[in-house]
C-alpha cells in the first residue's frame, strides 16, 4: 500500500476515499440546505470525515450552488476552458485604456453584445 492508500491513524479513511466522497458529501449538504436543515454541525462532521477544514466545506458548498460541475468534484482545479487568455486584441485594449482592466472589461462586454 502507498501512503495515500493507508488508513490514517485514528481510524480515518485513506486519502483516495476521502477525495472520492467529496462529491456525495457536498450534494447531501446541499440537499440539507435546500430543506433548510443544514447546520454547522453537519459541515463540521463532513469536514472531519473528509480531512479538510470547515471553511473549505463552506467554500465547496458556495461553489456548488453557483456551478453544478463544482458539486460533482469539489476541490478539483478549475476546468481548462475556464481560464482567461490575453489575446492581441486584449493587449491592444489594455494599451488603449492604459492598463485599466475595468475599462477593458467594459469594452469587451460591449463588443460581445
Amino acid at each position: 500500500m502507498e501512503d495515500g492508500d493507508a488508513v490514517r491513524t485514528g481510524g480515518g479513511l485513506p486519502a483516495a476515499s476521502r477525495t472520492a466522497l467529496r462529491g456525495p458529501a457536498v450534494r447531501r449538504l446541499l440537499a440539507l440546505r435546500a430543506g433548510k436543515k443544514l447546520t454547522a454541525g453537519h459541515v463540521r462532521v463532513a469536514a472531519d470525515a473528509l480531512g479538510v477544514a470547515e471553511r473549505t466545506v463552506w467554500r465547496w458548498l458556495a461553489a456548488a450552488e453557483r456551478d453544478e460541475a463544482a458539486a460533482a468534484s469539489p476541490g478539483a482545479p478549475p476546468r481548462a476552458g475556464a481560464t482567461f487568455t490575453v489575446t492581441p486584441e486584449v493587449r491592444g485594449l489594455l494599451a488603449l485604456w492604459k492598463g485599466n482592466v475595468r475599462a477593458v472589461h467594459r469594452e469587451l462586454v460591449l463588443r460581445a453584445c
